[in-house]
């Protein structure tokens, strides 16, 4: 079924890039002599550190001059499709579950035939079109409510954790998991079907992830890191206390967590909850990072509990 899904997504994409709207854009480009090569060592290089790489203002001034503005979103839409179309193909020999292609799938069709109420992913200094391009190159990896890519455990955090949980995060990383990468990280989706988090969605997503760690033997273990594991959440939002409910049961099936020192200024916290907020400003809360490192055959575990 998913390889109909593919099959529509690549007519969908040539389509858009054929229409005059960025068939226009092409043209431009070609002339100023950007070649495809070019084109595609930007997305990389954006997909990896967002806007702040060299190269954007360029294509932005070619198109400017011949009457496209960036805001027409037809700049981006073209970078994004022109590289991501190529690599389309290659979504059928990815070691994930399928659910995930065919949300690879409903992003590259997103781009294609973008939804208008929602401007700011598309603008290329947000983190949202960061993510885009992560999509189109295959390097995040999309389950709903959650996203992973592949990384790895700091040398660093080991200095940041609590001392009297050092040994057992040691034992974890080194012998449970057998060492401090490739690991599979969770993010945010900047795309989600619903703007709260849910944990029959929660729970949906880590299916995904699961399954496609049980298909990629390389993969060691879990980590996570965010505000949102802060043991405190339940008291600040408690519409988000089955968080605490979830790291339970993780711990059950063997996950380690702990606290990693405060969550840094703009990783989001203030967003979206005035309650949260307003104890933030009252100084009664002081949101910390909480971490969780699920080794690879406890989650698995979990896994072959839910039916997978």
């Amino acid at each position: 079924m998913w390889l109909a899904n593919l099959e529509e997504t690549i007519g969908v994409c040539r389509q858009a890039l054929a229409e005059e709207d960025l068939a226009a854009v092409g043209r431009l480009l070609q002339s100023a002599g950007v070649t495809d090569e070019e084109v595609a060592s930007l997305v990389e290089r954006m997909a990896n550190r967002g806007f702040g790489v060299s190269g954007w203002n360029r294509l932005a001034g070619v198109c400017e001059q011949g009457g496209i503005e960036e805001q027409s979103w037809r700049l981006q839409r073209y970078v994004l499709l022109r590289v991501g179309v190529e690599r389309l193909a290659r979504i059928s020999n990815l070691p994930v579950a399928e659910e995930v292609k065919q949300r690879f799938c409903g992003h590259l069709q997103f781009i294609a035939r973008p939804d208008p109420g929602n401007p700011a992913i598309m603008n290329p200094r947000s983190q949202g079109f960061q993510v885009l391009c992560a999509y189109v190159l295959q390097e995040r990896f999309p389950a709903g409510q959650i996203d992973w890519v592949i990384s790895g455990f700091p040398r660093s955090w080991f200095l940041k954790l609590p001392l009297r949980d050092l040994p057992r995060f040691i034992y974890g990383v080194y012998v449970r998991a057998g060492g401090r990468k490739p690991y599979f990280e969770p993010h945010t989706p900047t795309r989600r079907e619903l703007p709260i988090l849910t944990e029959e969605d929660e729970r949906r997503g880590m299916w995904m992830l699961a399954t496609s760690m049980a298909l990629q033997p390389d993969v060691r273990a879990y980590l996570g890191c965010s505000w949102m594991l802060d043991p405190q959440l339940a008291r600040v939002s408690p519409q988000l206390a089955w968080l605490a409910r979830w790291m339970e049961e993780c711990r059950r099936f063997g996950a380690l967590s702990t606290i990693l020192g405060p969550a840094p200024p703009n990783s989001g916290y203030l967003v979206g909850d005035r309650r949260r907020r307003a104890l933030y400003e009252s100084g009664q809360w002081k949101p910390m990072n909480g971490l969780l490192f699920w080794p690879r055959k406890d989650l698995l575990r979990w896994l072959k509990e839910q039916g997978g």
